[in-house]
């Protein structure tokens, strides 16, 4: 049998060294591409602090919880509630009962008392005097323990179910205004992506249109042309510097709202992605904003007045169940008396059970009924037309983002065709072979297609996120539904 060579202990020293080399090489260069992989984008970092600060979203937070609080405070009065009650009170005249005690009792002690004088006995009977009870006593105290609790309350009932449809219609509005401060931080982050390329484009033209403005000049002194070359390029220059203006000013807007929904500080920076829009990339983009999937989850405002629809239903049944008797009880039980001594008789204990129905109340409850019914076939009528208002938004949103996205292609074409016809009269301007007119407008016909291009692809991303927004799982009305009442 034989058996395999070893390797020597230098050379498995060495081995493992080379192996030990390879793997912290292929560590230092697998770490920095998995943290950019994973690293999160500036716009996802800007809607975690929109999430956490915007004072809209707060505000329906709150909201919310003010909700949730009376829903608890109708669920606590199926329960029996304790209470003390204390009185203590002084009093002085007030009505009398007045007994005639002395006038009765007098004329017959008198002489049974003569009787008794007469046979050498002492008097055996007082004299009386009349008396008279005051109604109100000096000094009095009550204290008692009250429990008190429902046995059947039919209109708690209706409203404890129509609370706890408006707290789903609060949390269903809740997530409305998140979805759309999503929806307003994408389109003001992509409007300024787009004025700040915009910004590029024109201070880039208007580098080349000052140059040749210079070049103009210089010829018109030297006297190879006439005046109207240089004033001509002066004209495209202003133009251009017009135009850079109100680039700069809508990306100044565009920023400081984007800052006003993220609740930063005015003037705040605002980091954008690094984007070259080369063919690559813009292919890139087509695929990442072409609308393939269909919405599945339910739009927030359907579902918020679904929800308030079925809240003023409940409410309704309340309305109607205000005709029905209620039925509770009461127990008590204390002490009472001139004054806080306890002892025999002082204290007593009562239980009730009370009985409330309003026979009649010149129509308080009838219309109370008429005008939630009223409020009912209101929210139907609303819902529908929300339903059909949706509807509408989300095939408007995908059709429009359809066609920023041809146009995106059709303005790559008209970027590539004219950037080559101003490279072929910048060459034939260098050696004299074409006109001013020639130049400038290749020019512009250059800048055009730029801004164009770069207005189509940030386009594009806006209409993407409003598409999001509005791509929802709509149900279509029955015709009964959709009939007018």
């Amino acid at each position: 049998m034989t058996f395999p060579k070893l390797r020597s202990a230098p050379h498995q020293g060495a081995f493992f060294c080379a192996l030990l080399d390879t793997c912290l090489i292929a560590a230092l260069v697998l770490i920095p591409m998995l943290n950019n992989a994973f690293a999160a984008s500036p716009l996802d970092t800007y809607l975690d602090e929109a999430m956490a600060n915007n004072p809209a979203l707060a505000q329906a937070g709150f909201e919310v919880e003010a909700e949730r609080q009376r829903l608890e405070n109708l669920r606590a009065r199926f329960y029996p509630s304790l209470a003390l009650q204390a009185r203590a009170s002084v009093a002085e005249g007030g009505r009398t009962i007045d007994f005639p005690a002395g006038d009765l009792l007098n004329p017959v002690y008198a002489p049974l008392n003569a009787q008794a004088v007469a046979n050498g006995q002492p008097a055996q009977f007082p004299t009386v005097q009349n008396q008279s009870i005051p109604l109100l006593r000096p000094t009095e105290q009550d204290t008692r323990l009250i429990v008190r609790g429902p046995i059947y309350e039919p209109v708690l009932d209706r409203q404890l179910q129509a609370q706890t449809q408006a707290v789903g219609a609060q949390e269903a509005a809740q997530l409305q205004v998140k979805e759309e401060l999503i929806r307003d931080l994408n389109t003001a982050y992509w409007q300024y992506a787009q004025a700040k390329a915009r910004i590029s484009i024109l201070e880039a033209s208007l580098r080349t249109l000052k140059e040749n403005e210079r070049i103009n000049t210089v010829l018109y002194k030297a006297g190879e042309t006439t005046l109207d070359a240089p004033k001509r390029a002066e004209a495209e220059t202003l133009e251009i510097q017009v135009a850079l203006r109100e680039a700069q000013t809508q990306a100044l807007l565009a920023k400081e709202y984007f800052n006003l929904l993220r609740y930063a500080p005015n003037n705040s920076a605002v980091e954008l992605p690094q984007e070259e829009l080369t063919p690559d990339s813009i292919q890139a983009t087509l695929d990442e904003l072409s609308p393939k999937t269909q919405g599945n989850t339910a739009a927030p405002a359907l579902t918020r007045l679904e929800r308030s629809l079925a809240a003023q239903r409940a409410q309704l049944e309340a309305s109607r169940a205000s005709y029905k008797p209620t039925l509770g009880y009461s127990i008590e039980g204390g002490y009472q008396g001139r004054d806080y001594s306890t002892g025999p008789n002082t204290g007593f204990a009562s239980a009730s059970v009370v009985l409330n129905w309003t026979l009649a109340d010149a129509g308080i409850r009838s219309s109370e009924v008429a005008r939630s019914q009223a409020q009912v076939q209101a929210l139907e009528a609303r819902t529908r037309q929300v339903n059909r208002q949706l509807q509408l938004a989300k095939l408007q949103a995908r059709e429009n983002l359809l066609v920023s996205l041809d146009s995106i292609q059709a303005r790559m074409a008209q970027r590539a065709a004219s950037e080559e016809s101003l490279r072929i009269n910048e060459r034939k301007r260098d050696s004299g072979e074409t006109t001013q007119i020639e130049f400038l407008s290749a020019e512009q016909s250059a800048t055009r297609a730029r801004l164009g291009l770069v207005a189509a692809v940030y386009q594009a991303r806006i209409d993407h996120a409003i598409w999001q927004y509005n791509n929802r799982n709509i149900p279509e009305p029955s015709p009964q539904e959709g009939a007018q009442p």
